[in-house]
């Protein structure tokens, strides 16, 4: 699953991606689902790291992961978040300073990490791998920087994604012609993960799915959900003129309308966290 890109499609992507998530980082914070907290915590349940540890997270985001890790790493840890948007390294940064936890940032690609060789004993990638350009030379940038017997950790969508809402939307987004910036799954079956992290190196290989209920109070908090994400919006601003736009989320409203029940709009995320291992 690597890029077929050029460098100077690349390029432009990577730009596209950087400024969609800087764009959105104060409304991604806001974790409307809870689903990225409750992710990053079973991640790291999941890891089971040592008392005192050295973990890097990369697309940290605006931290969900990076501040549970920083909490729980002891006085002597190391927790650094790792982000290409420098405005979700900001949002992750100020609420590590407002919860009072040691955590590190620095701005850098997936599959350029600064770092030296054996630097970390632990890995995190919470919900972001999918957004690499070449997501085979992040995991092995993931597997340089790990320690001799370190350990990987991945939360991803996996298949059915967020149903019933994923498939409608798709096909919507299709009818429209809306184009994805990258060509990369964004759910995952098990064997997918499997195969990228066995490519990359890594052995004693865990696959777990698992699903997270939400419901949403109406149609446009599922919309909201979706401008979250940051290169969706540079997607439509790109691609649709503003009546295009409007077409669209007034097509967006009546699919969901349909899904609504006294509770609101139920939808299931399904899951699938990923582990790893670097030989000794």
């Amino acid at each position: 699953m690597t890029s077929r890109h050029s460098n100077k499609e690349l390029n432009a992507i990577r730009a596209s991606i950087r400024q969609g998530w800087d764009e959105v980082a104060g409304t991604y914070t806001l974790d409307r689902s809870g689903i990225f907290g409750r992710g990053a915590e079973r991640l790291l349940e999941l890891l089971n790291p040592p008392s005192k540890f050295a973990l890097l997270d990369v697309g940290c985001g605006s931290g969900a992961l990076t501040i549970r890790a920083a909490s729980s790493s002891g006085e002597d840890g190391l927790v650094i978040g790792s982000d290409i948007s420098i405005e979700m390294l900001r949002q992750s940064q100020s609420a590590s300073s407002k919860k009072q936890v040691k955590a590190s940032h620095c701005q850098m690609e997936a599959e350029f990490l600064g770092f030296a060789t054996a630097s970390f004993d632990v890995a995190t990638c919470a919900f972001s791998l999918f957004q690499f350009p070449d997501m085979k030379a992040a995991l092995i940038e993931m597997w340089r920087v790990l320690t001799p017997g370190g350990r990987i950790g991945l939360s991803n969508w996996g298949p059915g994604y967020f149903t019933p809402i994923a498939s409608l939307q798709r096909d919507l987004f299709r009818e429209f012609k809306i184009r994805p910036l990258l060509n990369n799954p964004i759910a995952f079956k098990p064997s997918q993960l499997e195969g990228l992290l066995s490519q990359a190196g890594f052995k004693e290989i865990e696959l777990i799915e698992e699903t997270d209920e939400v419901w949403f109070a109406n149609p446009e908090e599922v919309w909201a959900f979706n401008l979250d994400m940051g290169p969706f919006p540079i997607m439509l601003r790109d691609q649709l003129s503003k009546d295009q736009h409007r077409e669209l989320l007034s097509n967006f409203n009546a699919l969901m309308d349909n899904l609504m029940t006294d509770q609101g709009i139920k939808s299931t995320f399904h899951l699938v966290y990923a582990l790893g291992q670097k030989e000794n």
